[in-house]
């Protein structure tokens, strides 16, 4: 399979990612021993890319039975902390016999929980691609279009954050308007704030979505202003962190507005990673405290950051919330699972 062991260096939340994927392209469970031995063939000197299976010749126990045992326990906690987070909604579940532990697929026929499993696994194979583990060119169409798939599992969560509607305004739109057409469109629908007849002097002409890729918003029956807005930027790759919406809505996307919808906005970021994707251990300090303390400060720059877990959690409850239209929805499901397929064939694919 495409799939490559993690490095030494690899951070818990990335182990886990690494199990995680080893159920989807397994026929069974993915016991912690796989784990171990996959990092056991990584420590040995002569040892180059994994593209297949780990190696499962015997490791020398003697020498890495402490670390093995250190390696396993991370892994095991953060699988445990992400099923404890999700319930059902996560799409694996852990198995412990005989004091060791094991990951294999959760089976549902619930939808809402299909749903959000399925939002689980496509997050993960786009952050898979993005990351050390799953290898694949740039120009590669799975990578390509990974992006717009992030954008639909976006999309399709937005509106439940607020309870009320959400407007896909990421370039390029898939009624491929312009910005300014765009900007009409959303007043309209929003029912607040006024657009321009003509785009506002000194802006781009070749302006796309001034960094906005969503916008949600909850509305209010006597149709006074304000509602209340959320602009959301989608981040599929490594480089998330560094460029906070709030840095450019002022200038690049409400100067399109001759009155924007509200004065006050909340901030909104969504990344296929968890939040703690690159946090490393430390020995002084607890890990899941520092997880916290680093979300805490990092709403001070990005302003409420979706990540895998919570967008889990909001499309088991769009798909039964009813918030889009039947048929939208249902294309761009559609395409995300397709997505997906395409993905878990690719990844599965012999290595050379």
């Amino acid at each position: 399979m495409q799939v490559r062991a993690p490095t030494d260096s690899s951070t818990r939340a990335v182990l886990a990612d690494w199990v995680e994927l080893q159920v989807l392209l397994s026929e069974g469970p993915v016991a912690e021993q796989q784990l171990i031995r996959s990092q056991a063939a990584q420590s040995e000197p002569d040892h180059g890319n994994v593209l297949t299976e780990p190696d499962l010749e015997a490791a020398d126990e003697e020498i890495l039975e402490t670390s093995a045992d250190e390696l396993s326990q991370r892994v095991h906690e953060e699988l445990v902390y992400r099923e404890s987070v999700l319930g059902p909604l996560y799409p694996f579940e852990m198995t412990v016999e005989y004091g060791k532990w094991a990951l294999g697929r959760r089976d549902t026929s619930d939808s809402s929980e299909q749903a959000a499993h399925g939002a689980y696994v496509c997050c993960l194979l786009i952050a898979a691609m993005h990351s050390e583990l799953l290898p694949i060119s740039s120009q590669h169409s799975l990578f390509t279009r990974s992006a717009k798939i992030m954008q639909i599992e976006s999309y399709l969560t937005a509106a439940e954050i607020l309870g009320g509607s959400a407007y896909w305004f990421g370039y390029p739109r898939p009624d491929h308007s312009n910005m300014l057409t765009a900007v009409q469109k959303l007043v309209e629908a929003m029912g607040v704030g006024v657009a321009p007849s003509e785009r506002p002097l000194g802006l781009s002409r070749n302006a796309k979505d001034g960094t906005v890729d969503i916008v949600a918003w909850r509305p209010f029956r006597d149709g006074q202003p304000a509602a209340v807005v959320a602009y959301g930027q989608v981040a599929s790759g490594r480089n998330w962190d560094t460029k906070p919406i709030g840095a450019y809505v002022k200038g690049h996307f409400m100067t399109w507005f001759a009155k924007p919808p509200s004065h006050q906005h909340i901030e909104l970021l969504f990344i296929p990673v968890l939040q703690h994707h690159e946090l490393r251990e430390s020995s002084s300090e607890d890990y899941r405290e520092v997880a916290r303390e680093q979300a805490r400060l990092r709403e001070m720059d990005f302003g409420v950051v979706i990540d895998r877990l919570r967008l889990t959690e909001l499309m088991a409850a769009s798909k039964v919330g009813g918030r889009y239209d039947e048929a939208e929805y249902t294309n761009h499901e559609a395409d995300a699972e397709a997505w997906v397929h395409e993905a878990l064939a690719y990844a599965s694919e012999s290595g050379s």
